[in-house]
């Protein structure tokens, strides 16, 4: 396996990229390392250290790991032979020079994520951007990038540990808050707004970069209540070896209706503290909901897919059928003083004879009473 030199002082060393070291003059004198700082610490067999300050760790243009020393690439850990393992733990970059090697160090850096997807570490003042996607169908924080400069493509992932939360002024926008080795926080921010995957009626976050399309697909279980409150409680994810990787959590979006009729999906209006509003849509199909005894009501039935299965829910639109101008039907929903009307159209309601039960009669402008016997294609 390929080796590099260090001096320090008078000394100069062999450091195998697996461990061992050896002197200058070919004589094994124990094994190589790296500190808090980040320093490469050779701890000799004898007893005693040599810490080599004068490193600098740095992810060169092509997202391979270098070794420098007096503003010279002393080891390029790609070009050794080997195919280099990275892992992300409490936020601390592992490093295993051989994948199938169990040598290994470790660099404490500060991260970071660009509005372009990029990723960057910062090690003792020098910043490295890696150029890879953020990627998960189970809506965990992994990094994955490639190796550039190989013609096999070898992929790493970095994978961190933390909480989805949500932007005080626009709720649809994520951050994933990270711990570090020291207990103390950070927080990666996500530059779009999510949305929904209308295929799932999940939350996805979606977007393009160097042409290609990425996504992370979140998992978890849709509630809506009747005056279009959004709760969604986001599932506890886990990494290969058994780690939380995404704490259970769950985000709270508080909508408009933002519909001109019962057909297609349900479309939702979420604004911004600052002003402006993004539109998302579920996939479904509107429906009556009957109770005995209770106001029949417009509703809407939809079909989520969660790591559990599929889960069906139906529930009802806050408001009231009335009459309207003219004559015609309509829903009315009023919240916080604002007035959303919908006309039913003639296809989508049938009124007769009043009915027994009074929760499905509606009081026309003359005081006749009339019962209704089918909505959106519910004969009730």
């Amino acid at each position: 396996m390929a080796s590099f030199k260090l001096t320090k002082g008078n000394e100069t060393f062999d450091l195998d990229v697996l461990g061992p070291v050896k002197n200058a003059a070919g004589q094994a004198v124990g094994k190589w390392g790296t500190n808090a700082s980040n320093n490469v610490v050779l701890k000799k067999d004898a007893g005693g250290t040599v810490v080599f300050d004068d490193v600098v760790w740095k992810f060169n243009s092509n997202n391979q790991l270098t070794l420098n020393a007096g503003g010279t690439e002393v080891v390029n850990f790609h070009k050794v032979g080997n195919r280099p393992f990275y892992a992300a733990q409490n936020a601390v970059l592992n490093v295993r020079p051989d994948q199938n090697n169990v040598f290994e160090f470790s660099l404490r850096g500060e991260w970071d994520m660009s509005d372009k997807h990029d990723l960057s570490v910062t090690i003792n003042g020098e910043t490295s951007v890696i150029d890879g996607f953020v990627q998960d169908m189970r809506g965990r924080f992994i990094y994955h990038f490639f190796d550039k400069g190989s013609n096999t493509l070898e992929e790493s992932q970095l994978g961190f540990a933390g909480e989805w939360k949500q932007d005080e002024n626009d709720p649809l926008k994520l951050s994933f808050t990270y711990k570090r080795e020291d207990n103390t926080e950070d927080v990666f921010e996500l530059p779009k707004s999510v949305t929904i995957n209308r295929a799932m009626n999940q939350f996805m976050y979606e977007y393009d970069k160097k042409g290609q399309t990425f996504r992370l697909q979140f998992m978890g279980v849709l509630k809506i209540s009747d005056d279009f409150a959004i709760s969604y409680a986001l599932d506890e994810q886990r990494a290969q070896n058994g780690d939380v990787l995404s704490k259970q959590t769950t985000l709270t979006i508080q909508a408009k209706f933002d519909k001109k009729n019962f057909s297609g999906n349900l479309d939702f209006k979420v604004e911004k503290k600052g002003g402006g509003s993004t539109t998302i849509s579920l996939r479904g199909n509107f429906t009556a909901v009957f109770r005995k005894n209770v106001k029949l009501s417009v509703g809407f039935a939809f079909e989520q897919v969660t790591s559990l299965g599929k889960v069906q829910t139906t529930f009802a639109l806050n408001g009231s059928l009335e009459f309207g101008p003219g004559g015609k039907i309509q829903w009315k929903f009023e919240k916080n003083a604002n007035t959303t009307i919908i006309t039913i159209s003639a296809t989508d309601i049938t009124v007769g004879a009043a009915r027994l039960d009074a929760s499905l009669n509606i009081i026309r402008q003359d005081g006749h009473v009339v019962g209704v016997h089918v909505l959106l294609g519910i004969v009730l």
